[in-house]
This record gives structure tokens, sequence and C-alpha cells, in this order.
């Protein structure tokens, strides 16, 4: 029994330290960074993290590269200090190749501490002739998991003219909000996985650095001029003011008693006898990419068409144009950790006909595709990929390529958007109400030439006041002097209470099983409404309730790989993973093109951006 009971002492002795060490773990329930540019181009950092310990922590260390795609930086730390208490820890700061390691002890267990470090990174702006940019890998792309993030970058001055935020990473998008005075930008996320950076590329105006080099020559002679023509409105003589002032008014009062009775005479929307609430199917049997381009007034939005894309290519697959599968990544090492999932399009035969010119042999009794689906089949599979298969992944890639000003996906929307609208009103009517179109353009006509006379005729002081004022109304009548004609407001309504029906459970749970039949139908309509995760939500609660199934699509296959029999309520469910994967068509569309002055979005790419690296603790 003796030698038991040692064998059994010497054990627990040695396992000991590593039951310990597999028990300790931690996360950080919120980091916030904040970055403060100076005019030298330096940047003064301030960065709070939340350490949730679980087990018994003493030191904590974070490792910064100072290599980028643009050039090096160095890195100096100013001080690490426990953030609730003030009170000053012990920092070592070392480097290691291209690496600045920032190292801190400290005793914790059980227990979640916050600690406030500083530091200054030198040579963080590149200046250039008509650019500056500040690019940084605000969280390490090794990480423990990050529940939030509060990212800030404040200016030196206010950019008016040029402030454009990008954030790369792999999360969820979050929030971007650039200050309506131009001088910083916020930016929060969520849920941050662990091998996840979070990289922000800001541009501004370059004459915010003046004392930071210039990478390219540059003159300082357009800003003098433009300086000199701002401060040329104030030098006017006291009777011109007046008799300026007094002319502008008259003009003003104009514009606006013009805007006025033109709004009450054309701009309002036709009454309409419809008031249903819920329409139970599609109102007309078109091409679901469509819908969103008939939905607006006067036009087509683009932020609308990346839902109409996404749709675009769930429609190819319902019609037998493709497959779509799910594939999961093997992780890390093949172990099946960090792993990233994306799903794989895949042209079928009657596809590749189509893509070939040759007609493709109808099976089912369904549509042929427009050609303007067809062309996003195009732009996917011929433009995207090179073949007959392409990941969403790639499709992404291809998107947010800049071959010139704008990005290749917005270039495609603009062209593609207003086409879908001209083909509703080849087929069946006009959307937009010919006479009060009509009376929009004379309107701005007449603006234009008001403004026209103001400049000329006040000697520019008329112009400060009827100029904007007629800008203004100029902008509101492109909308607002707009109505549709009587069927495209009756054709609204009722595409709204189709989307309200999608996306409420009642009205669904009250249509029957019968529901279940339609499912891969209502879910294009859906994807291409933007409510497509409400859509699978309900039909997951309305399977359940009734004990019904749906079909299982052919043209889908999970990672799993389980592709037969009925489609219960777990398997809509897992359906859910197709609606997530257009997430990011919807950021392709935002602020990809130096043609705005201000913008910005999330994707998933990056990674040129210095100061990426590593932290852990221990």
């Amino acid at each position: 029994m003796r030698p038991l009971l040692i064998l059994l002492a010497v054990l627990a002795a040695v396992s000991g330290p590593a039951v310990e060490a597999w028990g300790k773990s931690y996360d950080h329930p919120t980091i916030d960074v904040s970055f403060r540019l100076l005019p030298d181009g330096d940047a003064e950092v301030e960065e709070t993290r939340a350490f949730r310990f679980q087990g018994s922590f003493s030191w904590a260390e974070i490792r910064r590269s100072t290599a980028g795609q643009y050039g090096t930086y160095r890195i100096s730390y100013s001080g690490v200090w426990n953030a609730d208490s003030g009170q000053a820890t012990m920092f070592k700061q070392s480097s290691d190749g291209s690496e600045e390691i920032l190292r801190w002890n400290y005793h914790a267990a059980d227990t979640t501490m916050r600690f406030r470090i500083r530091y200054r990174i030198a040579g963080a702006v590149q200046r250039y002739a008509d650019v500056a940019q500040f690019y940084w890998q605000a969280i390490e792309g090794d990480h423990a998991p990050i529940g939030r993030v509060r990212i800030t970058v404040r200016a030196p001055a206010a950019s008016p003219n040029l402030f454009k935020v990008f954030v790369h990473s792999k999360a969820r998008p979050g929030e971007l909000r650039i200050a309506q005075d131009y001088l910083s930008a916020e930016i929060t996320q969520s849920d941050i996985p662990e091998t996840s950076f979070v990289e922000v590329r800001v541009l501004l105006d370059a004459a915010l650095f003046p004392r930071a080099s210039l990478r390219r020559g540059e003159s300082h002679e357009s800003l003098l001029a433009d300086e000199r023509r701002q401060s040329e409105t104030d030098r006017r003589q006291t009777l011109v003011l007046l008799a300026a002032l007094a002319a502008a008014s008259v003009l003003v009062i104009c514009l606006v008693g013009a805007y006025v009775w033109t709004y009450a005479r054309y701009g309002r929307e036709p009454a309409v006898a419809y008031e249903a609430i819920y329409e139970r199917e599609p109102p007309r049997p078109i091409p679901p990419a469509v819908v969103p381009a008939i939905l607006t007034q006067g036009g087509v939005r683009n932020t609308a068409l990346p839902w109409a894309f996404a749709a675009t290519l769930l429609e190819a697959a319902r019609l037998g144009y493709l497959e779509i599968e799910e594939r999961q990544g093997r992780g890390l090492l093949g172990t099946g950790l960090f792993r990233d999932d994306d799903l794989v399009y895949r042209l079928t035969e009657k596809g590749r006909s189509l893509l070939s010119g040759q007609p493709p042999q109808e099976v089912r009794r369904e549509r042929s595709l427009e050609q303007l689906e067809v062309r996003v089949l195009k732009a996917v599979f011929r433009d995207a990929g090179k073949g007959d298969e392409v990941t969403g992944d790639e499709i992404e890639a291809w998107g947010k390529r800049m071959p010139g000003r704008k990005s290749n996906f917005l270039l495609f929307v603009e062209q593609w958007g207003p086409d879908l609208r001209k083909w509703f009103e080849d087929k069946h009517f006009r959307l937009d109400d010919a006479a009060s179109e009509r009376a929009k353009g004379w309107f701005i006509g007449g603006a234009i030439v008001t403004m026209f006379v103001a400049s000329v005729v006040g000697m520019g002081i008329a112009a400060a006041v009827a100029v904007p004022v007629g800008l203004v109304l100029i902008v509101l009548a492109v909308k607002g002097l707009s109505s549709r004609a009587r069927e495209a407001a009756l054709e609204v309504k009722r595409w709204e209470a189709f989307r309200r029906f999608m996306a409420d459970f009642s009205a669904m749970k009250e249509a029957g099983p019968n529901l279940l039949a339609l499912w891969e139908t209502y879910l294009v309509y859906a994807t291409a409404l933007g409510v497509a995760e409400q859509l699978l939500k309900n039909l997951q609660l309305v399977a359940a309730e009734l004990g019904g199934s749906a079909f299982r699509p052919t043209w889908f296959r999970t990672a799993s790989g389980d592709g037969s029999g009925g489609l219960t309520s777990a398997g809509i469910g897992s359906l859910d993973t197709l609606t997530k994967s257009f997430q990011n068509f919807q950021n392709l569309s935002r602020a990809l093109s130096s043609s705005s002055s201000s913008g910005g979005g999330f994707s998933g790419g990056g990674g040129g951006g210095g100061g990426g690296g590593s932290s852990r603790a221990g």
C-alpha cells in the first residue's frame, strides 16, 4: 500500500503544473486604442486592454512589427499603468529582428484587470503629393479572443476634403463613424477571432502633415491660391453688400416659392387604393435582382444592389446553372483550429453551355436567365474566377480590386443597376411619372439660371446666399420633385407587403405547411429584399411548429455532405451559412472609390500596415 501512495504522490507532483497550465486561460473583454496623428507624421498612441484571467498570471507581452508595406517605423514605449488604480507597472522594451517587444509583470488570479499602454510611432504617416496615409494594425494578428474593440483616429486638424477610413479584419463588419467636424473617426467591432488583426488605413489631406517627409515633390502654391480665393469674399464695399443681399433675398424667395409650388403640383405621390398588410406570394414573376432597382424613386441606389447581386447567384443555382458548396478549411496544421469556412460556386453543364454561348438544354419547366443575370455569372466566373469554379473569397477580392478610381464591384453595379430598372420599364411600365420628371427638369434648369444670374449681377454677394440655397433645393428636387407613376406606386406597396410577410413569423405560420414547398423561391426574393436571415428563422419555426419539412435543394451542399431527404427545421437553420456569406457583398460598394471625399468600410483583406505581431500572457 505504501508504494502505491508514493506513486500517487509523485504523479500528483508531476501532473500538478500541467493541470494548472491547462486550466489557465484569458481573454480581452474590451480593447480601446486611440491614435493621435501629429503634424510631423508621428502618432501618439494610448491603448487600454482589459484582461479577464482564469487562473494565475504574472506577465504579458506584445510584439509589434516595425516593417510595413510602405516603409519602416520606430516604436517607443513610454509606460504601462494599471488603468483602474493608475499605478505604474514595471515594463521592458526589447527588439527581436524587425519586432519591438513590450513585456510587463503583475500578479492576477481569477480576476479582470485593465492596463493602459502608451507609445509613440515615429514615421507613422506617409505623406505624398496629394494624400497622406496612416496604415497600422491596431490589433495584432495573434491574440486572445477579443469581445469588443474601439479604435479612434484623430487628425491634426479638420480634413473635410479627404477623410476616408478602411478597416481590414476577418471579424464581422462593425461600425464606422466619421465626426461631422472631420477631425476624427471611430471604429467599433465585436467578436474578433484569435487570428484576425484589425488594421486601419486612413487617407487624409497631405497638408495636415507639413513637417512629415514628402515622398514626392509638391508645392504649396495651390493651398495659398485657395486661401486667397476664400479671403476675397471678405473684401466688399458696404453699398455693394447691401444691394447684393437684397437681390439675394428676392432670388431666394423666388427659388423657395418655385420649389414649393412645383412640389405641391407634381411632387406628391399618387394616392393608391391598397390596404393589404401582407402579400403571400411575389407580386410579379420578375428576376429577383430587378426588385431592389424598382423600389427606389428616380433611380437606383447602389447600396441595395449587393443584395441583388447575391440573389442572382442564388437564382442561378435554383434554376440549375450552378451549384453552391460549403467548404470548411482544415484549420491550423489540419487540427480544425482557426478554421475559415467559405462557399464554392461551381457551374453545372447547363451553366457552362450558357456562358459558352450555346443555348442550354432546358430540363425543368423554369424560365431562362435574362442577360442581366448572365452578366453576373460572367463577372463571377470569368472575371473573379478563371474557370468553372470560384470561391466567395475570390469574388470578394475581385470586387475590392481598384483598376482606377473605383472598385470593380462599384463599376459593375453602376452600369448594372440602371439596366435592371430599364429592363422592368421595357417589359412592364414606366416607373416615374412623366409630368413630374418634366417639372423637375424645368425647376432644376431655372434654379441653375437663377444662380448664374446671382453670381453675375450680385457681384458674388448674392451668389453667397442664393447659390447655396439653390444647390440645396436642387438636391431636394432630384428626389423630392419626382413622383412615381400610379402603377409604380402600387407595385412598390405590394413588394413592401411581400417583404413584411417574409419577415413576420405569425403571418407565415398562418399560410400553412404549403409554404415550405416554395421556400427556394421565397429565399431568392428575401435575399434581394435584405430579409433572408429573418425568412430562414421564420421557416425554421414554421417547420418546427407545423411538423413539416421542405424539399432539400439539389444545388446546395453543406460541409457535412448531407444532401438527401427532406429539409427539417434544423436543416433549414443550416442554410443560414448562405445568407451570412453574402454579408461582405454589402461592403464592396461602400467608399472604395477615391472619387468620394469621405467614407470607408470593412473587409477581410489587408496586412500591409505596420504594427502587426502577436500578444500573449502567462
